[in-house]
């Protein structure tokens, strides 16, 4: 798990894990942390511009 104290948006890649789309951070190329993951998720719906209500994850 990323242990980077900041996570930019931009700084975040995907990368496949098997079958699963992992959220990994670019500098350090470790799968961001469940707390890192809730705020990345947070930005990239307020960045696409879905409301909370209409959001899919």
């Amino acid at each position: 798990m990323c242990e980077c104290s900041k996570v930019h948006f931009f700084e975040v890649e995907f990368k496949l894990d098997g079958m699963v789309v992992v959220p990994t951070h670019k500098n350090c190329g470790d799968p961001l942390n469940e707390k890192q993951g809730d705020k990345f998720q947070k930005e990239l719906v307020k960045h696409w511009g879905i409301k909370e209500e209409d959001s899919f994850f």
